[in-house]
This record gives C-alpha cells, sequence and structure tokens, in this order.
C-alpha cells in the first residue's frame, strides 16, 4: 500500500500540500511526519527520505509562504511610488489575513529560529528586499524623508508587520474596514497625517 501510494504522485509534494493543508487548519503544532505518512498512506521511512524531520519540514512550508508572500508585493504597481508603498502594506496585511497560521509559522521564531535553515533565510530577506526597494524609490522621488534607508526601511516592516499581527490576532475592526486601516496607517508613515494622504510632496 505505501509503495502503490508512493508511486502515483511525487511524495515530496504530496507531503508539503498535506502539511499545508493541516497548519492552515490548526497550525503548525498539528504537524506530526509519523501523522502526516499515515494521511499520505506511505511508511514513515519513506517520508523522511525527503524530510530530514519535523522542523526540515516546516522550513519548507515556511519558504514557500515568503515565496508566496514576494509575489504578492512584486505585483503592487510600482510606477506611482506613494501608491505603492501604500499597496506593499496592503498586499503585506492581505497576506496576513489569508494565511494566519502560516504567518506565524514564518515570523515566529519559536519552530524556526534565525539562522537555523540558510534557504529560509534567504526566501525571507528576498521579500523583504521588495519592501526595501519600494522604499528606496519612494525616498528617491521625495515621498518619505531624508534618512538612513535602513532605518525607513525598518519603520515601514514594523507597521504593517504590527498592523498584521493586530488584524490576524483579532484585535481590530472587522475585514470590511481592515484595507482602508492599512492604507491610512500607510498613509500616517508617509505624510504624517492622513489628511495630506492624498497630496503630491511639496516640491
Amino acid at each position: 500500500m505505501a509503495r502503490t501510494a508512493y508511486h502515483h504522485g511525487d511524495l515530496y509534494q504530496q507531503a508539503h500540500e498535506q502539511a499545508l493543508a493541516i497548519v492552515r487548519e490548526q497550525g503548525d503544532s498539528a504537524i506530526s511526519l509519523r501523522a502526516l505518512a499515515r494521511q499520505i498512506g506511505v511508511s514513515t521511512p519513506a517520508l523522511y527520505r525527503h524530510y530530514a524531520d519535523r522542523e526540515s519540514l516546516l522550513a519548507e512550508l515556511a519558504i514557500s509562504g515568503f515565496q508566496t508572500l514576494r509575489q504578492h508585493l512584486l505585483a503592487v504597481d510600482q510606477q506611482d511610488s506613494r501608491s505603492a508603498l501604500i499597496g506593499i502594506g496592503l498586499a503585506y496585511v492581505a497576506f496576513a489575513r489569508e494565511e494566519p497560521n502560516l504567518y506565524r509559522l514564518m515570523f515566529g521564531g519559536r519552530v524556526l529560529p534565525r539562522g537555523a535553515h540558510p534557504r529560509l533565510d534567504q526566501a525571507g530577506l528576498a521579500a523583504f528586499q521588495v519592501l526595501e526597494d519600494t522604499v528606496a524609490n519612494g525616498q528617491q522621488r521625495g515621498y518619505l524623508k531624508a534618512a538612513p534607508l535602513a532605518l525607513l526601511t525598518a519603520a515601514a516592516w514594523s507597521l504593517v508587520h504590527g498592523l498584521s499581527q493586530l488584524t490576524i490576532d483579532g484585535h481590530l475592526p472587522g475585514p470590511d474596514t481592515e484595507p482602508q486601516l492599512a492604507a491610512g496607517i500607510t498613509a500616517l508613515l508617509l505624510d504624517g497625517s492622513i489628511e495630506r494622504s492624498s497630496k503630491e510632496p511639496t516640491p
């Protein structure tokens, strides 16, 4: 039975998809390689040939999460820098809202500490780079104050990450108001006040 199940598809991908479904529904604490092997219909040793341990499987899920987040951020129109900065914030919060348990796994650090999985660190940095490039572009076009790029990017990331965490933990109003709230808070970073959010920067 195990051999038949194994040959009917890509076990690596099967395990990945099944584990992702479990994380989405129950969180990463529900992941067990032994239980996952039973669900797929293969032996535990067969699964260990693809994933060294539970943590390596969770790392792969987090990597795919960062890759998806990066694609969402890259999809934001960059023609207008100010709109791009707000769009990045909206895309970031939307991803967290759509994938709350995966988002917690990606950024929690409890199960996957930084430095333990180089490919995961690289995937996180690749997503972060989109934010940094957008901030740099906005600064060059005068939408952000003259300040160290690292400082501005950290401020922008802290803002959207904090907003995302508050959103998925249920501390903010309902989902109908979250996009407006995310846009308004991002505008505060850009302009210092919501009233100026639709104005062009002063020459």
